[in-house]
């Protein structure tokens, strides 16, 4: 069970989102939530300082690093002083935390396997992505020990879920966390869907699996093609039925995902809904 729910607050759309999740979260589950603001060191690197020292007039880079710094410090300070105001307001049990550093790895650090970290898809530094090398969301995803849900840029009550599953030691993890989730998160409906090439024996096999790890009623739906276009077309299909999509997180190993790509990776990028991932 969920101990602790840790949101990632920059000051985009996204993560203010990502915020009324984590709200929203931790009224129905009972348990804190931490507002957490990183200030991107990348922000004080070199060429992006000598870019924006130039702009301002500066001299030298090291003129404007520490001011740099200061203002960035600053702004996250006002960040977090407006989450912890919004979440007051809403009456969760609430605290803030603020660190330097690359924005997944400290957000990573700072969380404990039993925690849920709550992201948004697109941050504010998100025009820097080709400077950054992909995006944050993906990057707490991959690197976090405990589950992730990113948040879209709309918050929805979480009434329907949908749960990918592919037999897989992962998306057996994330069916049982489905277990706690449900009744005190009041999903109405859970529906299943799992991607096969051609109707088989294993879906016996997946049935089984189903009925061995979910204690909760669901609905199965069996389909046939290549998981990432599946997957996709059926959250696409039913966006404004379902508010949530469950799923193991990187069930491939890193050389087979960069030969023929990560589901999880294009789910996170093509889904419209919120993605929950469990490792």
């Amino acid at each position: 069970m969920i101990s602790r729910i840790l949101v990632g607050i920059d000051g985009s759309k996204s993560s203010w989102v990502a915020s009324d999740y984590g709200i929203y979260l931790s009224k129905k589950l009972k348990k804190p939530v931490i507002g957490v603001h990183i200030v991107d060191i990348r922000l004080l690197e070199t060429p992006f300082v000598e870019d924006l020292a130039g702009a301002l007039g500066f001299t030298t880079y090291a003129d404007i690093t520490p001011k740099l710094k200061e203002v960035l410090d600053e702004r996250g300070r006002v960040l977090l002083d407006q989450f912890a105001k919004k979440c007051r307001e809403a009456g969760a049990d609430c605290s803030i935390a603020q660190a330097f550093g690359i924005v997944a790895n400290e957000l990573v650090e700072m969380a404990d396997p039993d925690d849920l970290i709550i992201v948004g898809k697109t941050g504010i530094h998100n025009k820097f992505a080709p400077l950054f090398l992909g995006s944050t969301s993906e990057a707490v995803a991959r690197k976090s020990k405990c589950p992730v849900m990113i948040s879209t840029d709309k918050f929805l009550e979480i009434r329907k879920v949908i749960l990918a599953f592919d037999g897989r030691e992962k998306s057996i993890h994330a069916a049982q966390y489905i277990n706690d989730l449900y009744n005190n998160l009041g999903i109405e409906e859970l529906t299943v869907i799992t991607v096969l090439e051609e109707k088989s024996e294993k879906e016996k096999h997946i049935k089984d699996l189903l009925d061995s790890s979910l204690k909760v009623p669901y609905k199965l739906n069996f389909l046939y093609g290549y998981p990432d276009e599946e997957i996709e077309r059926f959250i696409i299909d039913n966006k404004d039925k379902y508010q949530l999509i469950t799923m193991g997180a990187y069930g491939e190993s890193r050389i087979k995902e960069l030969i023929l790509g990560s589901t999880t990776s294009f789910i996170i990028n093509k889904s419209p809904i919120p993605v929950l991932l469990v490792k």
